[in-house]
């Protein structure tokens, strides 16, 4: 064999490094060898001597050799991440199990609050002018009565529309319901129906089947029908432009158009438009400035200002208003006319008389505060087993780091982990969605829905999921990349005092919520019960309600009453035109005299007739009834209730007179205050007003023991009476429940998401007691081997917990009795917050966090010793 250069030997042995000098000659003299082989022995021992010369310590380099450290978002990693995440997730199912349905109705229940806040809050903002349309309302304030109305008398309109320019357009609508139609031989009664002005289409959108808004409404002889009530009438909707509908029997009118119903979220609900205009159908006055009975909309001309508007309005009251309602200057009266925007009408008409029941503001925040807070209950779920989780994934993390991993590549893989996991929950949310969509829209009495195959929805979802991962994942990710892989990899890792404090914070936290959510289920149900059990003034059970709407009938009702009172399951009958349990009755001004001094009073009152206060049994205070036997009833009388003393300040009926059909007459007598409406309404000063033979309302009290055959003996009564006419009835208690069925259904609502908060925080609670228990399970060995009973063990891991949530009882309780105490305040009759309802729902609370612990407890109570402590 060639031996290479001596020289270039005797450098490698003199200069090369001593610990790598025998590897390096081996090396370098099969390179000799192979080199004479490929190009021979000269070029040999050139390269040979160049190669010693460049691994001689002075000269030699080490050789940086660098690796590519790939981007933490490139493809690669992405794959990586994904394949990483699912092996977590199915190596670990409970916790995996318990985030991904934490976060599925996390979801669930945000979306669905999220489209009841949408449809409250988006209530007539189709229509084109929205933002230049308003409502007049008016606040009248004398002496100690206050009335705040949505309604105007029917000649505000052209009168504001004539004397003020920025007016461009008017519209007056009245609202009516049980309104008799007859087309052929079918005849039935409309729930609802507005008389309105040709001015209606100009105003607000409706999408016209047959006619057009131009010519709908251009004379009072016309009527357009939604396709509801023409289907209900002809079972068809087209081909009826033309044909005659009678409505209230004897007025004939012809079809101008046939729309479709109106939308859900518009605030007038009807089945038909009639014109205003038509006295005769709408019993309006057109020109009694002191008859508010009519919606009264005005359009402002761009650029107007409704503010600027209102503060011309003293003026306008003083030409128009003043003297029809015996304002003479003198009587401090306070008459402001404001300005709605429509837009508004929804949510914030609740203090307007009769439209108590309407959409309500305070609704809206706390529904969107439930469902944020659900959210952030289900994302500390996450973050609290993530956290507590850490213990185990510490090695894991240090080794990744010990091999190379970067911290924002294991950050990307935990955010990864979320993203995953919450992309995984929206496909169940989605799931969940479509079975309980069809069940919220019940309770809520809405009409929302999930266009789940549209892209702009999928896109909006996709991005609400992604956004919920995110925020979910973050502070696991930075806390758990932080870890250091020697202090991990020598067993010195624990888990800092930080992260204890911030889990046991974020579980007081999750149960402060609950607590404040139980606490108001408890006092929502507690208020709806008082009012549904409340004493009324009088008595509503077995009291028939059946409307008379033709004249006809009302013509016939003396004979229809008659005839039901000879039948001994008929107690009584009353005839009255006034509305008991319902809607607002009309509204006008007396006159009381006291020493020649005149106090007009701007009141609600309706006819009766003499039976009306034993029908329903309702209390004189003083005085006496309307009596069928005196002629000086005849030739007219009245009857008030208490609050009408109090708004006179009369110590008696006998202090003053009342001016009724010219004539100034003394009182009959007075009333016990009584509810004409719900316990949301205050009980506003009322007269009664003797009319026998004028009425469109019979109340008919019958027999308690046999209702089915009262009901049958009415009905036959009165079809045979009234042949050609439809027999409608209702139980004037389920009119009253009626009222309060908006809150019933709020109620529901707040019950269930309440309960859907309640059961995200104990997923989370319950798996924090599962890691606490593997954590100590060789400490419980221990203490069992040395005697510790299973009780003891189980107190051992749930006083922890308890701790949590005696601490989440003390913060939650001031915040859930402020919070109710407002909530209440919308009430004019409301029970009292007592100690032992927060007491109450403390012991609630305890009880579902020791119920939701004590499972896991007891299991690691009653683990073998000897396998806890088979691996020391």
């Amino acid at each position: 064999m060639m031996k290479p250069p001596r020289f270039a030997t005797w450098l490698l042995e003199r200069f090369g490094h001593p610990d790598t000098r025998e590897e390096v000659q081996g090396d370098l003299l099969e390179l000799y060898a192979y080199w004479v082989q490929t190009v021979g022995e000269p070029k040999a021992r050139w390269r040979y001597s160049l190669s010693v010369l460049k691994l001689l310590r002075p000269l030699a380099r080490r050789k940086q050799t660098e690796y590519s450290t790939p981007f933490f978002l490139s493809s690669d990693m992405i794959q990586n991440y994904l394949k990483i995440v699912f092996r977590n997730l199915i190596r670990h199912k409970a916790y995996s199990t318990l985030n991904l349905l934490g976060l599925a109705v996390g979801m669930s229940c945000a979306i669905l609050l999220g489209l009841y806040v949408w449809d409250e809050t988006t209530f007539d903002r189709y229509h084109p002018n929205a933002d230049r349309i308003y409502r007049v309302n008016l606040h009248i304030k004398w002496a100690d009565n206050e009335y705040r109305l949505g309604i105007a008398s029917a000649p505000m309109g052209p009168a504001l529309q004539q004397e003020y320019p920025e007016i461009q357009n008017v519209l007056r609508v009245k609202t009516a319901n049980e309104t008799l139609f007859r087309a052929g031989e079918k005849s039935l009664y409309a729930n609802e129906v507005i008389y309105a002005d040709s001015t209606l289409f100009a105003f607000f959108a409706y999408d016209f089947i047959e006619g057009s808004a131009e010519t709908a409404l251009v004379n009072s002889s016309r009527i357009v029908l939604t396709e509801k009530l023409a289907m209900s009438l002809f079972g068809q909707t087209d081909g009826l432009i033309g044909k005659t509908v009678l409505v209230k029997e004897n007025l004939p009118l012809t079809i101008a158009g046939i729309i479709r119903n109106a939308p859900t979220n518009h605030h007038l609900a009807f089945d038909a438009i009639l014109p205003y205009s038509n006295q005769q159908a709408s019993g309006v006055n057109l020109s009694k400035w002191d008859g508010f009975n009519s919606n009264v909309y005005v359009l402002m001309t761009p650029g107007s200002d409704p503010q600027k508007l209102a503060g011309k309005m003293p003026v306008f009251y003083k030409k128009y208003i003043a003297k029809a309602i015996g304002d003479d200057g003198g009587s401090k009266v306070n008459f402001d006319i404001t300005f709605q925007p429509l837009v508004d009408m929804h949510l914030r008409s609740t203090h307007l008389m009769g439209e108590e029941n309407g959409g309500n503001l305070a609704y809206v925040y706390t529904f969107s505060a439930i469902g944020l807070f659900i959210l952030l209950i289900a994302v500390v779920n996450y973050i609290n087993l993530a956290t507590a989780r850490s213990a185990s994934r510490a090695k894991e993390i240090g080794v990744r780091k010990a091999i190379g991993s970067l911290r924002v590549q294991l950050i990307g893989q935990f955010l990864a982990e979320s993203l995953l996991l919450a992309v995984l929950a929206l496909g169940v949310s989605v799931g969940l969605l479509v079975g309980f969509l069809p069940v919220f829209n019940r309770v809520a009495d809405k009409n929302v829905g999930l266009e789940l195959m549209s892209w702009p929805t999928a896109g909006l979802l996709t991005g609400f999921a992604l956004l919920i991962g995110l925020i979910s994942g973050l502070y696991p990710a930075f806390v758990l990349s932080r870890f250091k892989p020697v202090a991990v990899l020598k067993g010195a890792f624990s888990v800092s005092r930080k992260g204890v404090f911030l889990r046991k914070s974020l579980v007081v936290f999750q149960f402060t919520i609950s607590m404040i959510m139980i606490v108001g289920t408890l006092v929502v149900y507690r208020q709806l019960d008082y009012m549904r059990h409340n004493q009324l003034g009088f008595n509503h059970e077995q009291v028939l309600t059946v409307p008379l709407k033709a004249p006809s009938a009302q013509k016939a009702a003396a004979v229809l009453k008659n005839r039901l009172l000879q039948n001994p399951v008929i107690k009584g009958v009353s005839l009255t035109d006034g509305t008991v349990g319902g809607g607002m009755n009309d509204k006008t001004t007396f006159s009381f005299y006291t020493g020649g001094t005149e106090q007009p009073v701007s009141t609600e009152y309706f006819s009766v007739d003499h039976d009306f206060l034993n029908v329903l049994q309702i209390n004189l205070k003083e005085g006496r009834n309307f009596s069928p036997d005196l002629a000086s009833d005849s030739a007219g009388a009245v009857l008030v209730n208490e609050a009408m003393l109090r708004r006179l300040g009369w110590k008696n009926r006998t202090t003053g007179l009342v001016e009724f059909d010219t004539k100034k007459i003394r009182i009959a007598g007075v009333i016990r205050d009584f509810h004409l409406r719900s316990l949301h309404n205050k009980i506003e000063p009322l007269v009664l007003v003797l009319h026998p033979d004028r009425g469109d309302n019979l109340l008919i009290r019958v027999a308690p023991k046999n209702i089915p055959a009262a009901l049958a003996y009415v009905k036959t009564v009165y079809e045979d009476v009234n042949p050609n006419q439809p027999f409608e009835y209702n139980f004037l208690d389920e009119t009253f429940a009626e009222q309060y069925r908006s809150d019933e259904r709020k109620s529901n609502l707040f019950l269930g998401f309440s309960g859907m908060a309640i059961f995200i925080a104990c997923l989370g609670l319950f798996g924090l007691a599962t890691f606490t228990a593997e954590q100590r399970t060789k400490e419980i060995g221990v203490r069992k081997v040395l005697g510790a009973s299973v009780t003891s063990v189980v107190g051992l891991l749930s006083k922890d917990f308890l701790k949590l949530v005696g601490i989440a009882i003390l913060v939650a309780s001031p915040i859930a009795w402020y919070l109710m105490n407002r909530w209440l305040r919308d009430f004019a009759y409301k029970i009292e917050l007592e100690w032992w309802v927060f007491a109450l729902a403390g012991l609630l609370s305890v009880g579902i966090a020791l119920l939701t612990v004590s499972f896991q407890s007891i299991k690691a109570a009653l683990v073998n010793p000897v396998k806890s402590l088979r691996s020391e």
